[in-house]
């Protein structure tokens, strides 16, 4: 059958090898990336967001207590009990500390004057035997100083000691 025309081969596949992969699996790839930072941010968030809900909790059962009993003794004990609390979240230190350091530490997260001169009231009345207190104006700085300090990058990054740690997990 040779009739002078070119000499034909069979078709010839390359070999289909494992790299580099179709564009569909690059998007595919970059989908699981933007996919797993979502989801680690959500979660990283959530856990952040799941002290400052438990704080705001906490003011909100002060309020109803004080509600119920109309007792101002009981509010500052509460009260300056959640904010060492909070304070020791964020640098263990601090929470022990008193007088100027402690006051300037609270100042330090207290954003605005009103907020600074309800949590100096706070501070002033906490060992006086009748305290007279603005309870709902304490509870907003509260409120107010617990989100403003809880959102420092140092509260956020902040975890239990390690002997702490270990001790907790059996």
């Amino acid at each position: 059958m040779d009739d002078g025309g070119p000499v034909l081969r069979d078709i010839h596949l390359p070999s289909a090898g494992w790299w580099p992969p179709a564009p569909g699996w690059w998007l595919l790839a970059l989908v699981i990336i933007v996919l797993s930072v979502a989801v680690a941010w959500w979660w990283r968030h959530r856990a952040r967001r799941r002290l400052l809900r438990s704080v705001l909790r906490e003011i909100d059962a002060i309020q109803a207590a004080y509600a119920d009993h109309r007792d101002d003794t009981r509010v500052v004990e509460d009260a300056s009990r959640l904010l060492r609390r909070v304070a020791r979240r964020i640098d263990p230190g601090v929470a022990t500390q008193t007088g100027d350091r402690w006051c300037a530490f609270v100042h330090r997260h207290a954003r605005d004057a009103a907020a600074r001169q309800a949590l100096d009231s706070l501070m002033d009345v906490r060992f006086r035997a009748h305290p007279a207190l603005d309870v709902p104006a304490v509870t907003a700085a509260l409120r107010a100083w617990c989100r403003a300090a809880l959102c420092t990058p140092r509260a956020r990054r902040f975890r239990k000691p390690a002997a702490v740690r270990s001790a907790a997990t059996p």
